[in-house]
C-alpha cells in the first residue's frame, strides 16, 4: 500500500504489554491462517485500528477503560461489528473483552502486521519526500528497494517540504538520507569546523 498513512508501532506498548500483544497476535495468526483468512482478518484489524480507534480516541478509551463492565461492552461490540467483520474476528474481540485486553488492539495490530510481512516476504519502508512523487518515480524506487532488500517493499510515503529535495528512506532502524537539507547542514558544519581551525 502506498500513501500517507500513519502506522502505530510496537513501541506504543512496551515490556509486558508488548509480550502479551505478541501472544495474542500469534494466536490470531494461527487461527486465521488455518482457516485461510489471514489477509482478510489482518485487513479487518488494520481497518478498525486505523479508521476507528485512531481517529476516535473516545471509542478507544471506552474499549480500554473500566467504566463499563466486560458484560456491558458485549452488546456494543455486537452492534458495532456484527455485520462488518468476520465471525472469527468477532470471536477474537470477545476473547480480548473477556480477558480485559481490548486496550491491546493497536499493539496486536502492529505485531500481526510484522508477522504477515515476514510471512509474505514484505518489508515496510518509510519514504519522506519534499513533493509528491510521480508514479514512475515510485515504480523506480520500488524496483531499486526490491533488489537491495530482496523483499517486496511496502512504501509509506510522507511529504515534508522542509527537506527541500532528495529523499529520506527508513527501513527498520536504518536511515538513508539524501535530502538537500541534510547535505546543506553537513556543508554548513564542515565550513564551521574549517573556520574554527583557520
Amino acid at each position: 500500500m502506498i500513501g500517507p498513512t500513519k502506522h502505530e508501532t510496537v513501541l506504543e506498548a512496551t515490556g509486558v504489554k508488548a509480550r502479551v500483544a505478541r501472544v495474542y497476535a500469534e494466536a490470531l495468526m494461527g487461527v486465521a491462517a488455518k482457516s485461510q483468512q489471514l489477509d482478510a482478518i489482518g485487513d479487518e484489524l488494520e481497518e478498525i485500528v486505523g479508521n476507528v480507534l485512531k481517529p476516535h480516541p473516545a471509542i478507544q478509551a471506552f474499549l480500554a477503560g473500566n467504566t463499563v463492565s466486560m458484560t456491558g461492552k458485549l452488546p456494543v461490540l455486537a452492534a458495532a461489528f456484527e455485520h462488518r467483520t468476520s465471525e472469527t474476528f468477532r470471536k477474537f474481540l470477545g476473547v480480548l473483552n473477556e480477558n480485559g485486553r481490548l486496550d491491546l488492539l493497536p499493539a496486536i495490530n502492529a505485531e500481526l502486521r510484522t508477522m504477515r510481512d515476514v510471512a509474505g516476504g514484505r518489508v515496510r519502508v518509510q519514504v519522506t519526500a519534499s513533493v509528491p512523487l510521480l508514479d514512475t518515480q515510485v515504480e523506480s524506487l520500488t524496483k531499486t528497494l526490491h533488489a537491495q532488500l530482496n523483499a517486496h517493499p511496502v512504501l509509506d510515503i510522507r511529504i515534508d517540504p522542509d527537506i527541500l529535495g532528495g529523499l529520506i528512506v527508513q527501513v527498520g532502524d536504518k536511515v538513508y538520507d539524501t535530502s538537500v537539507r541534510t547535505r546543506l547542514d553537513n556543508l554548513r558544519n564542515h565550513l564551521t569546523a574549517s573556520g574554527s581551525h583557520g
